[in-house]
């Protein structure tokens, strides 16, 4: 067996640099070769991460059939993730893929049926699965600690693109990115909702949401002119799961830098920032003879002896050198699709 792991990375956009990061630092992994369509950015990425002795290329293609490249993990827009993924899968090459998997739900099940059939590992980048803090919260709801799981809330936002002077880009287009908003930053959320709750929560039965477009045009990246804005700025949505635990979502690309999430269980609660933390706020009910609106949270921090989870890489590379299975892996990207299209199907009634 392979000590180490030969990766290519393909697509040197605006997500490849935290890729390029963790290839970097990631003992069981070389990168071996870098793709995009535009030499420019390969130059960039070459400067900036040295990593000028590696091979390069503007035809991610030629990489499929190179026997010194063990897995290509692509960083590309993402309607080109599933023919990238079908290439890939056929090559037999091991596959990390950026989040969401599919452009609908139907591309991911495609994806999925792909991988499978060529038997090579495959992982989608849904990291806060290898947060310390999201996999604490998971073992307090797998535990018991905070009983029958009532509610799951999560607030994701951005605020570069409610910059009028961002170009038409492909996030904004519905045929280029995968439901705007939704797929970018849902596609996180609703797969920390999966995780943390696992069968507390079961699947999706139903959904309700409310879409916009606050700026409706914008113009093109070549500066000929202006395009329709497709994908969603913003949208709040809520589902039920089949344990009856209802999820509340709230994301946009208009409101300054925002992560946040909470549980609410029959016992106890959590309030959390983000996924690098070491702590969160906690509630926990207690008998009480009077009813008082507010409610005393405490801090919490995770124990020490609570286990390190490395990174995605780590865990794509290991994976992959031992011939097994990755988590998540594309069964996670195709779950989050399928609640993606019943998300953007009430959308847009």
């Amino acid at each position: 067996m392979n000590q180490t792991l030969r990766i290519a990375v393909v697509g040197l956009g605006r997500v490849s640099g935290g890729h390029l990061q963790g290839w970097k630092a990631c003992e069981s992994a070389e990168i071996v070769a870098l793709c995009d369509v535009t030499q420019e950015k390969i130059t960039t990425a070459q400067e900036t991460h040295d990593l000028q002795g590696v091979r390069t290329t503007t035809n991610y293609t030629e990489l499929l059939t190179d026997d010194g490249v063990d897995a290509v993990d692509f960083c590309l827009p993402d309607y080109l993730h599933k023919p990238a993924c079908l290439s890939a899968a056929e090559a037999g090459k091991h596959i990390l893929c950026e989040k969401p998997l599919g452009m609908t739900a139907d591309g991911a099940s495609e994806m999925l049926a792909a991988v499978e059939a060529a038997g090579v590992t495959h992982q989608i980048r849904f990291q806060r699965r290898y947060s310390r803090l999201i996999n604490y919260a998971r073992h307090l709801v797998q535990r018991g600690d905070l009983g029958a799981i009532r509610h799951f809330r999560a607030r994701l936002a951005v605020h570069r693109i409610s910059d009028p002077a961002v170009k038409l880009e492909w996030r904004l287009q519905a045929d280029q990115g995968c439901y705007g908003v939704l797929g970018d930053l849902g596609a996180h959320a609703l797969d920390q909702a999966f995780f943390v709750l696992g069968d507390a929560a079961g699947e999706v039965v139903d959904a309700s949401a409310l879409a916009t477009i606050f700026i409706p045009a914008r113009e093109y990246e070549d500066g000929k002119g202006t395009g329709e804005v497709t994908g969603y700025d913003a949208i709040d949505f809520s589902v039920r799961y089949e344990r009856n635990v209802l999820g509340s979502y709230q994301l946009s690309r208009f409101s300054p830098g925002t992560d946040a999430w909470e549980i609410d269980g029959e016992d106890a609660s959590i309030r959390a920032a983000g996924f690098n933390k070491d702590s969160f706020m906690w509630f926990e009910r207690a008998p009480r003879d009077d009813q008082v609106p507010a409610s005393q949270l405490v801090e919490r921090k995770i124990p020490e002896d609570f286990p390190q989870f490395g990174s995605e890489f780590d865990g794509f590379a290991d994976a992959a050198l031992r011939g097994e299975p990755a988590t998540p892996d594309f069964n996670d990207g195709w779950r989050v699709a399928r609640v993606l299209d019943q998300v953007a199907a009430s959308a847009d009634d």
